[in-house]
């Protein structure tokens, strides 16, 4: 299958730990692929980490024309907001399915 075949191509979803296995389906149906973002739980330093990682995806989807959206569960919303500020990337619409 060429990158240009796969109709999740251009469609990223960041999805909280807590909320994955309710919207693997629905996201899979709606053509998205998933950033994972941490489990709750985890300590500071590991969690910043994570949130660094996904905000640096991120970013990159969006300066492809990904369309990338926001299923959290307000875990990690402000950190997350802040590493997305850091790399100039907007805040995240929310996923509706």
């Amino acid at each position: 299958m060429s990158v240009g075949s796969d109709p999740r191509s251009r469609r990223m979803a960041v999805v909280a730990d807590s909320r994955l296995d309710s919207l693997l389906d629905p996201l899979a149906q709606d053509g998205y692929g998933i950033i994972q973002l941490p489990p709750a739980g985890l300590d500071d330093e590991t969690a910043s980490l994570w949130l660094e990682q996904v905000a640096e995806h991120v970013a990159e989807f969006v300066r492809n024309e990904y369309t990338v959206v926001l299923a959290d569960d307000g875990t990690y919303e402000e950190p997350l907001a802040r590493a997305l500020g850091k790399l100039g990337v907007k805040p995240l619409p929310r996923y509706g399915g």
